[in-house]
């Protein structure tokens, strides 16, 4: 499933845009970028921060909501989506889209279409009780 650019834009409510200034990333390639590395994500709609998510792994995360609870996360990749699996709500259909937007990274829900955008990217951890460091 490869949404076309035009209606990205349209899903985004980013119309302002250009159409060639975001590109779909492969699921590998965002994990290498975030692999080792914590991002904040922030909400599109309010510009409210989501929460942060610490990319232990390529297969592993572990994820902080606002309110500073923390659950681990099993990514898998499926074919052109991005899928976390969380030990807390063991949805498997919790797939996103990772997006550039010339170097802003996105990404869009495949379920419900909410667009978050990375705010952060910085190498310090997700502080949980508990949280793996591996």
């Amino acid at each position: 499933m490869r949404l076309k650019l035009p209606a990205l834009i349209c899903l985004l409510g980013l119309s302002a845009l250009p159409v060639q200034a975001q590109e779909q990333m492969k699921p590998d390639a965002f994990l290498d970028l975030v692999q080792g590395r914590t991002l904040t994500f922030t909400s599109m709609i309010n510009g409210g921060e989501v929460g942060v998510e610490q990319f232990l792994r390529r297969d592993l995360s572990v994820w902080a909501d606002r309110s500073g609870r923390c659950t681990y996360g099993r990514i898998e990749i499926r074919g052109p989506l991005l899928c976390f699996v969380y030990e807390d709500a063991p949805d498997p259909n919790n797939c996103w889209i990772p997006f550039n937007d010339e170097g802003t990274l996105l990404v869009l829900s495949q379920s419900s279409r909410e667009v978050q955008r990375i705010s952060d990217i910085s190498q310090e951890p997700v502080i949980c009780e508990g949280a793996p460091s591996s």
